[in-house]
């Protein structure tokens, strides 16, 4: 892995359309993972997690800003990515992704 403190994270939180159970979720997020995510130049890792609300939130780690930035771009031409969101009740205006650059990191 390169210089981890330059690494990117995405936080991406949103609540499943009405309807959804995690399975369904779990599914297109492997779908998700497989089809597009692991394609994308700079991608490092991701993890889903249930926030305690009950909602949802993909933490994805990238080697740098401008990765995330053309994943973004990328990811409403791809079926797999589309499948994904429209699971969930958010809708694009409301979706706030969160990049954060790590300063230090501990283990």
């Amino acid at each position: 892995m390169k210089n981890k403190h330059n690494h990117t994270i995405e936080f991406a939180p949103f609540t499943l359309a009405e309807g959804v159970d995690e399975a369904t979720l779990i599914a297109a997020a492997d779908d998700l993972q497989k089809e597009f995510l692991s394609r994308q130049k700079g991608f490092i890792k991701r993890d889903l997690a249930r926030l305690t609300d009950g909602k949802w939130a993909d933490v994805i780690y990238w080697e740098s800003r401008e990765s995330v930035e053309q994943a973004m771009e990328t990811a409403p031409e791809n079926p797999a990515a589309l499948r994904y969101f429209q699971l969930m009740a958010t809708s694009e205006s409301e979706v706030v992704n969160t990049l954060m650059r790590i300063t230090r990191s501990y283990s």
